[in-house]
């Protein structure tokens, strides 16, 4: 993404400068006398001490007050979530769909809510599945998270895929993009109604979204009555989604199946699961290769960028997972007999279920499987 949110406050509090952390586990420190949080490794703990397991269950997203936002360019601005006058008008005309196909993988027809007429000059076939991808904040249908998986997907799948472009709402602050994806969600969902009416079967559609992208999804699952055949949640947002209640985020009811990918957890994504199958690699907060990671933003793409290579893997290779109750314990080996499952791949493990958790190499290829 071309910004990136970094979590800068739990419960009003703000980000230590001074950030210790272990790049295997994380473990969440609360100093009450200076009011700070910051990552430390358990032998240094010497405060009230939140595991990994508590800050799964914390309910913070609707909590935090500040991100810190990073452009292209490196440079950080504090973006306040508090003091803000959220920005709600949309429209259907706000969201444009770029179709993409294995015959025209680099030029894509431009679709839009009130006229699909180009699509009938395409070569578009209701008979073949549809995938559509969604970006999060900041970013546009030529953001990487779309250029990535498009290729991906393209590369060996003869499928129907749609680019979701929301960028005149994603490009607003954070607090409006959030509180609009609700409305985006519904605005996609009409979208694919309208493929419906015209013969496309929505139990043969797909879609994949990144941050908030991934809540998009969901609102557009919902509002199609959870449908759809699957969805891949990439590092669903955390800032302002509540984990106790499903209304606006991704969650299971939205589609037939729903997977996430969890690799900024607990700071630009959520920690705790919200998918039918839950997948952490490297523990899902902190990922090899992303060195310090200030903002998180190398762990939050490595969502789309994992997801991207499981689907163009070779036979033979995959990001397979152990299911797990902890971090801890499959690090320990305590997970060893337990039921495998591969992160990502185009069709998705559906027989899965729960958390499952693996590493990953620092580099392109990261999968070890």
């Amino acid at each position: 993404m071309k910004a990136a949110l970094v979590l800068a406050a739990i419960f009003g509090m703000a980000l230590c400068d001074q950030a210790p952390f272990n790049y295997m586990d994380l473990d969440f420190t609360v100093n009450d006398k200076r009011s700070t949080v910051w990552l430390r490794e358990a032998s240094k703990v010497t405060s009230t001490q939140w595991r990994r397991e508590e800050l799964m269950a914390a309910d913070i997203g609707p909590n935090m007050t500040t991100l810190l936002v990073e452009d292209e360019d490196g440079n950080i601005r504090v973006e306040d979530l508090v003091n803000v006058e959220p920005y709600l008008q949309t429209s259907p005309a706000d969201v444009t769909y770029y179709y993409y196909s294995q015959k025209h993988p680099n030029n894509p027809v431009k679709v839009t809510a009130d006229d699909i007429s180009p699509l009938i000059k395409s070569d578009f076939d209701i008979k073949r599945e549809t995938f559509f991808i969604i970006h999060g904040w900041k970013n546009s249908y030529e953001s990487e998270v779309n250029k990535l998986t498009k290729k991906a997907i393209l590369d060996k799948q003869n499928v129907n895929l749609f680019a979701v472009d929301w960028s005149p709402i994603a490009s607003r602050n954070y607090v409006s993009a959030r509180w609009a994806v609700s409305d985006v969600g519904k605005y996609v969902a009409d979208f694919i109604k309208t493929l419906a009416a015209n013969g496309l079967q929505i139990s043969r559609v797909a879609i994949a979204g990144h941050s908030l992208g991934a809540h998009v999804s969901g609102n557009a699952g919902s509002a199609l009555r959870g449908q759809v055949d699957r969805i891949v949640g990439m590092d669903p947002a955390l800032p302002l989604f509540s984990l106790t209640s499903t209304d606006g985020r991704l969650d299971p009811s939205d589609a037939k199946f729903v997977q996430v990918i969890h690799t900024c957890g607990g700071r630009l994504g959520f920690l705790a699961a919200i998918g039918h199958s839950d997948y952490y690699p490297n523990g899902g907060a902190i990922q090899n290769g992303c060195g310090l990671d200030i903002t998180g933003t190398c762990a939050h793409s490595r969502a789309y960028m994992y997801f991207a290579e499981s689907v163009s893997l070779p036979n033979g290779r995959s990001f397979t997972a152990r299911q797990c109750s902890s971090y801890s314990d499959f690090k320990n080996g305590k997970c060893n007999n337990n039921p495998r499952s591969n992160m990502g791949g185009y069709e998705i493990d559906k027989g899965s279920r729960g958390l499952y958790y693996l590493r990953t190499n620092g580099q392109t290829p990261f999968a070890q499987g």
